[in-house]
């Protein structure tokens, strides 16, 4: 018999990512500037994982009925200013 392993050892089932065109038009070629000081900002990447998808972000029932959703892991960006250490979301900068 196998032995089962604890969910957070687990490899991620699916992954997601979420770009609205305002915000992936940022990620790509917006400046990346502090909107309060003018400062240079830096990216860095997080994410969170859940069991089972989100509402409204999967949709199994019609077009991916091949992904596994047991164990999802979503990603998003932040960005931190190297001057006053704002820390802003990719959805606030592409505003």
């Amino acid at each position: 018999m196998k032995k089962q392993k604890n969910w957070e050892e687990k490899k991620s089932t699916a992954f997601y990512y979420s770009f609205k065109p305002r915000e992936l038009k940022y990620f790509l070629f917006g400046k990346k500037r502090c909107p309060r000081c003018g400062g240079k900002l830096t990216r860095s990447k997080g994410s969170f994982t859940t069991k089972g998808a989100l509402p409204n972000t999967i949709n199994t029932s019609s077009d991916f009925n091949f992904i596994d959703t047991t164990k999802v892991k979503y990603y998003y960006y932040i960005y931190t200013c190297q001057e006053c250490q704002s820390q802003y979301s990719l959805e606030e900068l592409a505003i």
